[in-house]
């Protein structure tokens, strides 16, 4: 699919989506040849034409329009958040406006055939992507660590087929260079890892030279195909001035407290299971309380299941959580796999310590040393801690700087990127991670 057929998406969409629909009432139909399946059919008929409205709605509102929608992480993961959304929001609206019936497993079956269908529209967008082919213009110290950076991961977004340092080459010199290696290595983009003054003077040179069709500047990109904000570029931006006029937050922090709430009620019954659970397989409080640093750096008491065996930091102190750790309990250890340890953090969402979504709250210990190893490490305190964030759903677990240096990246990321859409692809990951048993070990 070119470019120009990218813009016919959302009709695509709706289409496919309303194909899925009919298809899910006939499979429905032959699975479990229940006449009154096709009764509901011809009672909701119209409704058939209104439903794949909110599939093309949930697509905007999740970016899945857009240019960074051709990632196939990117795209895979919006799917998977606008199939869950689609499920929930399309079921309470069944139950609400009792205006039509649907099965639900003819709900289940249209969200499942759409999916496929969604995600088969879009290969040829993410093969294209995928195989991009990249050239890196980059320029001292910073350019050559984010050069560095680039050839020791690429990514499934693209190729770094090479790069030059710019100081090292004449501006004739490096005209012949730009035209042999674009002739010789079949470069699809040009990434300029330059300050803004060099990389426009970067610009012209290549449009000059026929070169105009993929320069991309190093922000954007990283952005693009990385969903991070590398540390080395994150002086180009004024964080505090970005989060003091996102409109959103009001908006966000008061949905935190009211979804909280009402997530609290329905899961008391669950909490009473697992506290159960806990008690049997490692006697010893069911809850475990620890202090944690949150917004504006105002210390809290964060609320989780116990997983670890009773005061197991009582001889090691404060010490970073590892894979396949030794004091976790049985129980703890299919607890965290599957992320239930969190849940009674809705109760620190309520009181308004925390959010649903945003940077993991760190340890008073571990907040002070990673501000002495880490550059703009306090950024990530300017919001509410989250249950869940952005560097939970793509990043490793903390161990060590390393790691919590490349989580500040995609913290910094969220903070830029701060919107309801990213939160619904943040929450929706979340919940594939609890579904699969893929959390922290």
């Amino acid at each position: 699919m070119t470019t120009a057929g990218q813009r016919y998406l959302p009709l695509v969409d709706y289409l496919a989506g309303l194909c899925s629909l009919f298809g899910a009432f006939w499979l429905h139909f032959f699975l479990k040849g229940d006449v009154a399946v096709l009764r509901a059919f011809a009672l909701s008929f119209r409704w058939l034409f209104v439903a794949p409205l909110l599939q093309v709605f949930l697509h905007a509102l999740l970016g899945m329009y857009s240019r960074r929608s051709r990632s196939a992480s990117f795209g895979f993961s919006r799917l998977v958040t606008s199939g869950v959304l689609t499920f929930f929001v399309f079921t309470a609206a069944l139950f609400y406006l009792r205006a039509f019936f649907f099965p639900r497993l003819v709900i289940l079956l249209w969200i499942l055939v759409s999916f496929f269908c969604f995600f088969i529209l879009r290969l040829p967008l993410f093969r294209r992507w995928q195989d991009e082919r990249f050239f890196v213009l980059y320029r001292g110290e910073r350019g050559r660590k984010l050069f560095e950076d680039l050839r020791k991961r690429n990514t499934s977004s693209g190729v770094v087929v090479g790069g030059t340092d710019i100081d090292t080459l004449g501006e004739e010199e490096l005209r012949k260079y730009l035209r042999r290696i674009v002739q010789d290595l079949n470069i699809d983009r040009v990434l300029l890892l330059l300050e803004p003054e060099e990389r426009e003077k970067a610009a012209v040179l290549l449009r000059e030279e026929g070169i105009d069709w993929g320069t991309r500047e190093a922000l954007a990109f990283f952005e693009e195909h990385r969903g991070q904000i590398k540390l080395t570029l994150a002086d180009l931006l004024n964080y505090e001035q970005m989060v003091r006029d996102n409109s959103y937050l009001p908006l966000k922090y008061a949905l935190d407290r009211v979804v909280a709430g009402i997530l609290l009620v329905l899961l008391a019954p669950f909490f009473g299971l697992l506290a159960l659970l806990i008690y049997l397989d490692s006697p010893g409080p069911v809850f475990y309380w620890q202090k944690r640093v949150g917004k504006d750096g105002q210390v809290f008491r964060l609320c989780k299941f116990r997983t670890m065996v009773p005061d197991a930091e009582k001889t090691t102190g404060a010490v970073l959580a590892q894979k396949n750790d030794p004091r976790v309990t049985r129980v703890g250890r299919i607890l965290r796999r599957t992320r239930l340890d969190e849940l009674p953090q809705l109760l620190n969402v309520l009181r308004g310590e925390m959010s649903l979504v945003g940077p993991r709250p760190e340890r008073p210990e571990f907040v002070e040393r990673w501000k002495k190893l880490i550059p703009y490490y306090e950024i990530r305190l300017l919001v509410k801690p989250g249950i869940t964030g952005w560097a939970q759903v793509r990043g490793r677990y903390d161990e060590g700087p390393e790691t919590v240096w490349e989580k500040l990246e995609y913290d910094l990321y969220y903070l830029r990127n701060l919107s309801l859409s990213l939160d619904f692809e943040i929450l929706g990951r979340t919940f594939l991670v609890m579904l699969l048993g893929k959390g922290a070990h």
